[in-house]
């Protein structure tokens, strides 16, 4: 770290002489700002890596998603889908993989080790919102590396009081997915009550409050409530939740709760009756071979990746190629925000980047984040993005509510049987 110091210390006595007889060059002018902001800028020598980070929950199927469609996006780099790897500004990308395991503590670990690297330039990542509020977020934001996330839905990450300063997602906000399925509920369901079982985490709990708080809204009661943990029994949650009848169920969990829920509501009689809607870290392959039978006729809500493909790429290439590279179908919802948040990211790595003779790069890691400040009208595969200061990139989403086993990720055919479009300004009464 010294040794740097020292060379760009010399590299602004150089700008400061070669300015006094003419106009410093760009590189020399970066070197130079770079130089007054210690650690902020990595110069990435000819022939020399970029290095991005990931921090994902990769047992999860929303982490792998996020993983493959990294994979996919660099892939992409040359304009085609061909296996081969492109470039990016002349420079190779390499991927600097952590885990995280769906807690505040998996995400703040996983992001110090991610910063061992001293040219990290940014992060894929987290996949759970837990592992992001507070945690990863807050300390790769005092790094000053930039974090942008395919499957982070928590309010709380984009509140305004709140948000890290170095955090974005291309997911949508939950605001929003919650108020689609107390929709759903309400007008599609006719339910007059509803019930919620959560984990206590940034993801869960505030999905359910933003579900909750939207159905009554419309007239509903929503205050029969369980909470579990996420690798324990529902067995007291759903009990609790029985004892008021609900018409409807709502589960904003994660594997393996949502299977350990959807069978305890199975297995009580007073719930016989009840429908049940998991939100969209439960819309998978895994719930539906855990369950059998028992997984028919659950409602699955989540973002509808084909409402932002207009141009055909999404289902006439992207689709064909991910099944040709992984053997089948996107496990998750999650991999157009996946493939998109990839390209974001490169877009501004490439504004934010001084190109110097040769073909070496200085990157600043705080233009990368004003990089990510101009993107307005973004055609990306999950729809329109354009990133706000808080961090949030989907202004709006199309949620869509699958019925069991008609759910995109078994049925290549499936059709939902409700849709809503909203937007984020509507649903915070600001449309």
């Amino acid at each position: 770290m010294i040794a740097r110091t020292l060379a760009l210390a010399a590299a602004v006595v150089a700008v400061l002489g070669l300015s006094a007889c003419g106009t410093p060059s760009p590189g020399q002018s970066a070197r130079a700002e770079c130089a007054r902001d210690d650690g902020a800028c990595i110069e990435v020598g000819v022939g020399r890596p970029i290095y991005i980070g990931t921090l994902l929950f990769e047992t999860d199927s929303g982490g792998m998603d996020a993983k493959r469609s990294l994979a996919m996006a660099v892939d992409y780099l040359d304009g085609q889908f061909d296996t081969i790897d492109g470039q990016l500004l002349g420079h190779p990308v390499v991927t600097l993989p952590e885990a995280e395991d769906c807690t505040p503590k998996g995400g703040s670990d996983g992001a110090k080790r991610l910063l061992l690297e001293p040219d990290l330039v940014a992060v894929i990542g987290t996949t759970c919102s837990a592992a992001s509020f507070d945690a990863a977020a807050k300390v790769l934001s005092e790094k000053s590396v930039l974090m942008i996330s395919p499957s982070n839905t928590s309010p709380s990450l984009t509140d305004p009081g709140l948000r890290e300063r170095y955090y974005f997602r291309t997911a949508a906000n939950d605001l929003i997915q919650g108020a689609a399925v107390a929709s759903f509920e309400r007008d599609r369901l006719k339910a007059r009550t509803a019930g919620v079982i959560s984990v206590p985490d940034a993801y869960s709990r505030v999905l359910g409050d933003a579900f909750a708080t939207r159905f009554e809204a419309l007239g509903g009661r929503a205050d029969a409530r369980g909470s579990m943990s996420l690798r324990g029994s529902a067995a007291g949650a759903v009990a609790k939740v029985a004892a008021a009848r609900p018409d409807v169920v709502f589960l904003p969990l994660i594997e393996p709760a949502c299977t350990r829920a959807v069978k305890a509501i199975r297995d009580t009689p007073a719930l016989a009756a009840t429908k049940i809607v998991v939100s969209e870290s439960c819309q998978t392959p895994k719930l539906s071979r855990a369950l059998g039978a028992a997984a028919n006729g659950v409602y699955a809500s989540g973002p509808d990746a084909k409402a932002g493909s207009r141009d055909g790429f999404y289902t006439g290439l992207f689709l064909p190629a991910y099944r040709d590279r992984f053997g089948g179908a996107p496990p998750s919802v999650f991999h157009a925000t996946g493939f998109d948040a990839a390209n974001l990211l490169f877009g501004a790595i490439r504004r934010a980047s001084v190109r110097l003779p040769g073909g070496a790069l200085i990157i600043d890691r705080a233009k990368v984040r004003s990089a990510m400040l101009d993107v307005e009208g973004y055609q990306g595969l999950s729809g329109v993005l354009t990133c706000r200061p808080t961090g949030d990139c989907a202004q709006g989403a199309r949620i869509a509510v699958y019925r069991s086993p008609a759910w995109p990720q078994l049925s290549a055919g499936a059709k939902p049987v409700f849709s809503q479009t909203l937007t984020l300004a509507e649903v915070t009464g600001q449309g």
